[in-house]
């Protein structure tokens, strides 16, 4: 039977509006999946160690891995900026977010790498896993080196999706600091948006089934490594320290990720990948592939940012003082509303222009009591000065006399403001003459970077007896802003 040709006509219409409107009411999920699954790794670096396996020899295959792989978004640990630039270079399309944990530029990062035209992040910001979160390079449960947190809130460009990624390294010796930190991690995590997953990256130092897995997983979140529907390399660990192809067998895997509900994991890998027995880092990375489900797609800041700070300010520095230098001095100041005693602390005099802050280019001394100190805490609010005793000529100088120096008065610097180093070595200390650049630096007893300052690069900032004072830094870092040079010193004066 023949239809006729209005009748056809009809019909056809009638077909493609009723397609039109289909696609136009499906689900969401449909246009999604189309979007294709996104692929999170983790990966711990390890820094560029003066030892067998030089970060030149590895960072050819850790970018082909990466190529090969295509994660993403990749949450690092261990990288040196020196590293996090080279992969920033070997990456094309990729950006980077992160900083030192000795702030800026200085320590190792935890870096977070993602692919510019897939992911877009909306928010960032850091924390220190410490009982101070805000103080860049705190430490205080056992840990002798800051460990920190980076996280990021991305949008997926494809879908509008966003989710929360966080990315960490918990201590190697400590398991009290691993506990607390996974605590505080948790607490952090109950700021952000309920209603946005939540994917955490990091090198944890501990195994599936610990104490400090324990309290990750009973507060919401899930191993990728567990839920996934399709594992690969399942009876690998992931520290294989350049020796063990199995990395230790699967009770060996201390980098882990971590998510939140609104998280479908349909893939795992740890990556085993070398070139001719050369393997990137001395940890396999670990990746997961899976979809965001329903999750808000705000592009508005969700998460209120803390300022960071540093623990200590130095104020002013005399690198030049009369009498061949014998009363110089690095005024510090603390600005929390917590005492900390310098006991043990320690001045770091740089003096390679070329590395500023490169603890290998540097003096090293000690802050203690001298015969005239009262003290080594420094108080809320208050100022200390720590006058820079050269051998042999200035170990037996008295507080009378570095008054006297500085024309000041008994009320002007008190006996509990006033500390001193003792340099080691025939006059060892400050030079205040050269224009090739110095550095400055207060580092906790275990050695970390607190605060420093720079001067003399390319010119004479002070001349005999007198000062630079200082501002504190710039955000998110740890070295203090010139303020004043040539300045008339004032020790202990606010």
């Amino acid at each position: 039977m023949r239809i006729p040709k209005i009748t056809s006509l009809f019909m056809m219409l009638t077909f493609l509006t009723t397609t039109s409107l289909s696609a136009a009411s499906a689900p969401a999920g449909t246009a999604e999946t189309s979007s294709g699954p996104l692929r999170i790794m983790s990966f711990n670096l390890r820094y560029a160690a003066n030892d067998d396996q030089p970060w030149e020899n590895r960072r050819p295959v850790m970018r082909n891995l990466i190529l090969e792989n295509q994660p993403d978004v990749i949450g690092t640990q261990e990288g040196l900026h020196r590293q996090i630039v080279d992969l920033e270079n070997d990456l094309p399309g990729y950006g980077r977010i992160g900083v030192g944990r000795e702030g800026g530029e200085l320590g190792e990062y935890m870096a977070v790498f993602y692919k510019m035209d897939r992911l877009k992040p909306l928010e960032q910001s850091h924390f220190w896993l410490s009982d101070t979160p805000q103080i860049i390079s705190s430490a205080s449960w056992g840990n002798q080196i800051p460990r920190m947190v980076t996280w990021v809130r991305f949008q997926d460009l494809r879908n509008g999706k966003t989710f929360y990624m966080v990315n960490t390294h918990l201590d190697h010796q400590s398991e009290v600091s691993r506990q607390k930190s996974a605590a505080l991690i948790i607490d952090k995590m109950k700021g952000f948006a309920p209603d946005i997953p939540v994917v955490m990256t990091g090198d944890f130092n501990t195994v599936p089934g610990s104490d400090t897995y324990s309290i990750f997983t009973s507060n919401g979140l899930s191993d990728g490594h567990i839920t996934a529907k399709k594992h690969t390399n399942d009876d690998l660990g992931t520290f294989h320290n350049y020796k063990d192809p199995t990395g230790g067998g699967s009770g060996n895997r201390i980098d882990w990720i971590l998510h939140s509900t609104g998280w479908n994991v349909l893939h795992s890998e740890i990556i085993n990948y070398n070139e001719e027995g050369q393997y990137p880092s001395d940890h396999y990375p670990i990746m997961i592939t899976g979809t965001l489900q329903k999750t808000n797609k705000t592009t508005e800041e969700t998460v209120p940012k803390l300022p960071l700070t540093t623990a200590l300010h130095i104020t002013e520095v005399v690198a030049n003082s009369s009498d061949q230098g014998n009363y110089n001095y690095v005024e510090i100041y603390n600005p929390h509303d917590r005492e900390i005693d310098l006991e043990g602390y320690q001045i770091y005099y740089y003096y390679d222009p070329a590395l500023p802050f490169d603890k290998s280019k540097s003096n090293r001394w000690t802050i203690a009591k001298d015969r005239y100190s009262t003290d080594t805490i420094i108080r809320p609010n208050e100022t200390k000065v720590i006058w820079i005793k050269k051998q042999p000529c200035c170990y037996d100088l008295s507080r009378e006399q570095f008054l006297a120096d500085y024309n000041a008065n008994e009320n002007d610097l008190s006996p509990s403001q006033l500390l001193a180093v003792f340099t080691p070595g025939n006059n060892q200390g400050l030079n205040g003459t050269s224009t090739s650049g110095r550095s400055l630096g207060i580092s906790s007893p275990s050695g970390t970077h607190l605060v420093g300052v720079q001067f003399n690069n390319g010119q004479l900032d002070a001349g005999v007896n007198e000062s630079i004072t200082y501002l504190e830094p710039l955000p998110l870092t740890s070295i203090m802003q010139k303020k004043e040079t040539h300045q008339a010193p004032s020790p202990g004066q606010p």
